[in-house]
């Protein structure tokens, strides 16, 4: 079985959820079928996986994109190749799998049935910046919203089936009038991640890909309205962000209390290295990598309902989640003040990720769907 991959940036090195979803959902197509991966703009190495790669050169400046991007997506403009297009009609491939729905034209060159891999629904994503904003910029995300949600709607109707993250997007895309909706939860590769009980200590940590808005307003949230009500009972605490692309809206949040790490090499060890996660994100959708991936090294989390979204887990056993910064200030002081409880939330944390979301368990129902595709 061939598979093509269509993605719109590199999936190596995973510096992100969306990065992560496609590198280890195509790891695990690529244990059942010859699997090509194409992304737009430059890629490395990958002669250590089992998929190939290969870059597509593509630019598309900020300010041109947001000039012809008046009744199309600004996402769909940017992404747009007619040279993805053309290596897709080309490709002698039984299934194509397109990464976002922006790169769903692209596929439909090929003669081949066509797999929508959302990450989460992109309509919803931009209602919740438009709900979270003020001003010109609710106005913009608003005005983003209804062009995402016709291209959307078209998208989901053309492809052979969408692949989503959680029951939530399921049903959003099945009222949209996809033929085939298949869940695919998100995962966490629980062998490369040692499980460790939380340290000691009065540091909290966020992790998150900075070119993402609402990842900026939940660090900015975290620093700003979150750390002063901790540090009001708990002096000694600190918060530490951690992620690629920190842009001047992040670094005046910098601090004695306040560290900005930008991206690193080992994301895990500072989760290792801290007392909880604190995730108060409050726009966005599908579900969070990030709290997998800290369940799988056993810190604590402390987050919105937003923040674990699309996620099976008890509340009060496997996470703490609260509404307010004020909610979420006292949960963390918690966390630090009571030994027991940062153990508790560690082991049953690490227990579920390896039962129910392990990516070769979450990845089974992406894999049964190419092969039935396929005719396989």
């Amino acid at each position: 079985m061939k598979i093509l991959v269509l993605a719109g940036e590199t999936p190596l090195p995973p510096t992100s959820g969306a990065r992560q979803r496609v590198l280890y959902l195509t790891r695990e197509l690529a244990r059942v079928a010859q699997v090509d991966v194409v992304a737009l703009g430059p890629v490395p190495d990958a002669d250590t996986e089992a998929f190939s790669l290969r870059g597509i050169p593509h630019m598309a400046g900020r300010y041109t994109t947001l000039a012809t991007a008046l009744r199309r997506p600004y996402m769909a403009v940017k992404l747009a190749s007619p040279a993805l297009g053309e290596l897709a009609a080309q490709a002698s491939a039984d299934t194509i799998q397109a990464e976002f729905p922006y790169l769903v034209p692209a596929a439909l060159r090929a003669a081949a049935p066509v797999v929508l891999n959302a990450q989460n629904v992109e309509t919803e994503v931009l209602t919740s910046l438009a709900q979270s904003e003020r001003h010109v910029r609710r106005l913009r995300w608003a005005w983003e919203s209804r062009k995402t949600e016709r291209f959307e709607r078209w998208a989901a109707r053309r492809v052979a089936a969408v692949s989503v993250p959680s029951e939530h997007d399921a049903a959003i895309f099945e009222r949209w009038g996809a033929k085939r909706v298949v869940v695919v939860p998100n995962g966490v590769d629980t062998a490369a991640v040692e499980h460790r009980q939380p340290l000691p200590g009065a540091t909290l940590v966020y992790v998150g890909h900075y070119g993402y808005r609402p990842n900026i307003l939940a660090a900015r949230e975290l620093a700003e309205q979150i750390l002063p009500r901790v540090i009001a009972e708990v002096p000694e605490a600190s918060v530490r962000l951690v992620g690629r692309e920190p842009g001047v809206d992040l670094r005046r949040l910098a601090a004695p209390s306040v560290e900005i790490t930008g991206e690193v090499a080992d994301p895990v060890a500072q989760l290792h290295a801290a007392r909880a996660v604190v995730v108060p994100l409050r726009a966005g959708g599908g579900s969070r990598l990030k709290v997998l991936e800290a369940l799988a090294a056993g810190t604590p989390v402390v987050s919105t309902p937003l923040g674990i979204a699309g996620l099976e887990l008890e509340r009060g056993a496997h996470v703490l989640v609260g509404e307010t910064p004020a909610d979420l200030a006292a949960l963390a002081i918690r966390v630090i003040r009571d030994g027991d409880l940062a153990a508790s939330l560690s082991d049953r944390g690490r227990r579920l990720v390896e039962e129910r979301y392990d990516w070769t368990v979450a990845a089974r129902p992406l894999v049964e769907l190419h092969r039935e595709l396929a005719g396989r």
